[in-house]
């Protein structure tokens, strides 16, 4: 049964690309200014162990998605600064009361001079049947790479 209740979700969105490094940078060392920039989606972003930007940290989110305010709770798995890539495994929160495993990973990929393309997958495994997809979550997160993309133009 689990096979099939074993999913992946990807999406993506071409930004500029100083937005790029700024969109990890933001992730990476700054989570909790992602407010700063527009707060549409992510409210709070709190450590409550490690340090940001360090394998083994852990950060609790406080979000909205559909009218409904959220939390969940994310230990970084993985961070490649030289190609711009990080790994969350979800360990609780709203999330975690539909999916039994939750990974998030992100990808800032270059394409062209000057653009660059971000890659969010969501790899999760559904507790039962009938559970929605994480798709308002991705929408959000693809949202929020846009939001960071102007941020970062408009200084």
């Amino acid at each position: 049964m689990e096979g099939m209740l074993k999913r992946k979700l990807v999406g993506e969105v071409e930004i500029r690309e100083g937005a790029g490094e700024a969109f990890h940078d933001f992730f990476a060392n700054k989570p909790h200014h992602i407010p700063n920039v527009k707060d549409h989606f992510i409210h709070a972003c709190d450590l409550h162990e490690g340090d940001y930007g360090k394998p083994g940290s852990t950060i609790e989110w406080t979000y909205t998605v559909d009218g409904k305010k959220k939390k969940i709770k994310q230990i970084l798995e993985v961070i490649d600064e030289e190609n711009k890539t990080m790994k969350f495994n979800c360990i609780g929160g709203d999330l975690m009361e539909d999916y039994d495993d939750f990974i998030a990973t992100f990808h800032v990929i270059p394409v062209s001079e000057g653009t660059c393309r971000v890659v969010w997958t969501f790899e999760y495994v559904k507790k039962r049947p009938g559970i929605g997809e994480p798709s308002g979550e991705m929408d959000s997160l693809i949202e929020t790479a846009l939001h960071i993309d102007e941020f970062h133009h408009s200084k």
